[in-house]
């Protein structure tokens, strides 16, 4: 029987590291991807290959289903002291690589300055004041513009409606489109 290290080509003694190295160099070779247009028997001898490299990864690459295969093989005595158990019972794995700081903490730390950042624009939304128009309106323009309103059919407040919101919205050197003046000209009707 082929053992899962003989599959990976690696030592019984081998750290996390080099079983992973030794997965991914194999699974490189044996990918059915590589083999998409090989003849069937090939591409079958592929998916095999690569079917027995994921479940040695699977089992190698974790250590407590590492440490019960070794013991189905015999390498080392379930009844036996193990140096190698934790506190826990469970089998330490000394070389598992830690989590880049990068990943463990930039990835919070740049959620909360998305929230944060959310936050503040926000604020300065709300608390920020309208920008107002009427402030640039000399009263002379302000009156114009209500007695061209009176003129074109609208009533004393219909008119001051229409002013006051041109007023608000536009500055006196802006363009306004016909059809503007005509939806604000409808709302204060």
């Amino acid at each position: 029987m082929t053992s899962y290290y003989d599959v990976l080509g690696v030592g019984a003694d081998a750290d996390l590291e080099e079983v992973r190295r030794a997965y991914y160099r194999k699974a490189q070779l044996f990918h059915p991807d590589r083999y998409a247009g090989s003849p069937d028997p090939e591409r079958r001898r592929a998916e095999a290959e690569m079917k027995a490299l994921n479940e040695a990864w699977n089992t190698l690459g974790n250590s407590e289903a590492r440490r019960r295969y070794d013991i189905d093989l015999g390498l080392i005595d379930p009844d036996g002291e193990d140096e190698e158990l934790g506190d826990d019972g469970l089998w330490v794995d000394d070389e598992q690589p830690r989590p880049s700081l990068i990943r463990s903490r930039g990835v919070r730390l740049a959620i909360a300055l998305v929230v944060i950042a959310g936050v503040v624009a926000s604020a300065f939304a709300v608390l920020s004041p309208p920008d107002n128009h009427s402030a640039r309106w000399s009263a002379t323009a302000a009156a114009d513009l209500r007695s061209a309103a009176i003129k074109a059919g609208m009533t004393a407040p219909e008119a001051d409606c229409f002013v006051q919101a041109i007023t608000t919205r536009y500055s006196p050197s802006d363009d306004v489109d016909r059809a503007v003046i005509q939806q604000v000209a409808d709302g204060c009707r």
